[in-house]
């Protein structure tokens, strides 16, 4: 076995990791507040296969990127920026605040993952095409169509 892993394997690694810190940490974020509610009927266990869906699409970003053989590179830098995107997604909910989180049909998915799409293309190919846009609405259309039938 080899003990010195290479950049590309760390990077895997890293990526990885991070997608399972991502998704463990809101599982528990959401379940301390909601356990202790008489109306909700929530497990941790059940959140956790919701976030772990939600953070592994991120990993759409390889479907495209596989080609170019910088698929590690764009990977990690995705599942880096994240909480950009999830500050993004916060302030788009606070913005909205009136209107509902029900009447936007999941648009706060896709400002959740534009964000990390675009700034991984934009660090590893040095320019933004429409690439991560397409990702961001496939991430969207997923994440909403699980929000809807799963819950």
């Amino acid at each position: 076995m080899n003990e010195n892993p290479t950049p590309a394997q760390m990077k895997w690694g890293i990526s990885v990791i991070m997608t399972l810190v991502y998704a463990f940490g809101a599982a528990y974020f959401y379940y301390l507040p909601a356990r202790g509610e008489p109306n909700l009927d929530v497990t941790f266990w059940g959140l956790l296969l919701h976030f772990l869906l939600l953070s592994f699409l991120f990993w759409l970003v390889l479907l495209p990127g596989i080609k170019s053989g910088k698929a590690d590179d764009l990977l990690m830098l995705t599942v880096l920026t994240v909480p950009a995107g999830v500050v993004a997604s916060l302030l788009f909910a606070f913005a909205i605040g009136e209107a509902g989180m029900e009447e936007t049909f999941g648009l706060e998915y896709l400002v959740l993952s534009i964000l990390p799409f675009t700034l991984a293309y934009k660090a590893v190919f040095g320019k933004i095409g429409r690439t991560p846009l397409f990702l961001a609405v496939g991430y969207w259309v997923i994440a909403y169509l699980w929000r809807v039938s799963a819950w």
